[in-house]
């Protein structure tokens, strides 16, 4: 399994086009922006795009789903209350911070511990709210990979003061979610830069 990094977006939001070097099967995950370089990216190593995938739903995850869909007609994936974020430009702060309309529909619904199959490439989804109501990080347990979104950055964990969640809940919930996955597990921000769920547990301020 090969990962693709883009900062793309207004705020550099890490987009990530994951792939089989093999069988060419593809998926991306929070296309913030700049669909071109995306499409470039995909077109360019005859990749077969198989499905989006949506961490949550705030503006800066979702600025090109709509083109990506459109380009290639697949659906897109994230869990129900990250599909009402999505949709609603007052949720998913592009209206409050941005001053502008960002709207977003999902195609399929994703729950905790189900399993997403894109051919080749299989991701297990475990809920974490805290940051937003019900954020997904995706987990490929044949190459101990995961992709969490604004959860859990390097050396920090994301913000849970836009939406009613305590921190608390944010912190336990990683805690018990994400720390008991491989000490080796790379892990792959929304934002900044990659690490490894041993290293956050000996480091992370949070997690001590």
């Amino acid at each position: 399994m090969k990962v693709k990094t883009m900062m793309l977006g207004i705020l550099q939001t890490n987009v990530y086009i994951v792939y089989d070097e093999e069988s060419k099967d593809a998926v991306v995950i929070d296309p913030a922006g700049d669909e071109d370089r995306i499409i470039r990216f995909i077109e360019e190593n005859n990749l077969r795009l198989m499905g989006i995938i949506v961490t949550h739903g705030h503006f800066d995850h979702i600025g090109v789903v709509d083109a990506i869909r459109d380009n290639y007609g697949v659906p897109v994936f994230t869990s129900r209350q990250e599909g009402e974020l999505m949709a609603d430009p007052n949720k998913n702060l592009s209206l409050n911070l941005m001053r502008t309309v960002v709207a977003v529909e999902n195609d399929e619904v994703v729950g905790d511990k189900d399993i997403l199959e894109f051919g080749e490439l299989e991701f297990d989804c475990i809920v974490v709210p805290g940051h937003s109501p019900e954020s997904v990080c995706y987990y490929n347990k044949d190459n101990d990979v995961l992709f969490c979104g604004d959860t859990l950055f390097a050396g920090s964990i994301g913000r849970t003061d836009f939406y009613d969640g305590p921190q608390n809940t944010l912190i336990n919930s990683i805690k018990d979610r994400l720390m008991i996955l491989p000490e080796e597990t790379k892990v792959y921000p929304g934002h900044g830069f990659q690490t490894t769920i041993g290293y956050e547990k000996k480091t992370n301020i949070y997690m001590c």
